[in-house]
């Protein structure tokens, strides 16, 4: 986590700086999103304006996955991909892409599951979660626990469908967005 967040702020902290923004994550994007804002404030960097989440549970809380995905032999993590129901079935039917794709995906989990939470002050930006009414990854009290990490207020809202909500509930999770933004400036 610590260097692909430092790959992020390398890359973000001169854009922050001019233009007012927002940081969105979806899954573990909303764990990266929030190490970065982080990472900035700890370097008396400017931070972004809101903090906007989605299908995450808490960063405090622990990532509770046995066996750990990113360990699974490929045939195992291509059935937990099943499992998910993330991902297109013809791509996890075809040899080449999954050659491609999985060790991306494999890195992903890693990070995700080796991530290990250090307790600081709350952001000083607010914090939006969003999360799937039929998610069965981030439940709403772990994704209600966002409030713990922001003293600038916190709003939560959850969408129809599953985890992959961003693909059910586009359209509303592009407005909510949009409203989100609009704040911002």
């Amino acid at each position: 986590m610590a260097a692909l967040v430092e790959a992020v702020v390398a890359a973000s902290q001169s854009l922050i700086a001019q233009v007012p923004c927002a940081f969105f994550g979806y899954s573990l994007g909303g764990l990266v999103a929030f190490e970065t804002a982080r990472m900035l404030r700890a370097r008396s960097l400017p931070q972004p304006r809101r903090l906007i989440v989605a299908a995450m549970i808490a960063p405090h809380r622990p990532q509770a996955r046995s066996p750990l995905v990113h360990l699974m032999s490929n045939d195992e993590l291509v059935a937990e991909l099943r499992r998910f129901k993330g991902t297109p079935e013809i791509v996890l039917q075809t040899p080449d892409l999954l050659e491609l794709l999985l060790p991306v995906i494999r890195a992903d989990f890693s990070v995700l599951e080796t991530y290990q939470h250090e307790k600081q002050q709350p952001l000083e930006i607010p914090i939006a979660a969003f999360g799937g009414l039929a998610d069965e990854e981030v439940s709403p009290e772990a994704l209600a626990d966002w409030s713990e990490h922001t003293s600038a207020g916190f709003q939560m809202r959850f969408l129809p469908g599953d985890h992959f909500f961003l693909k059910s509930a586009q359209t509303q999770l592009l407005e909510l967005l949009a409203r989100e933004l609009q704040s911002v400036r």
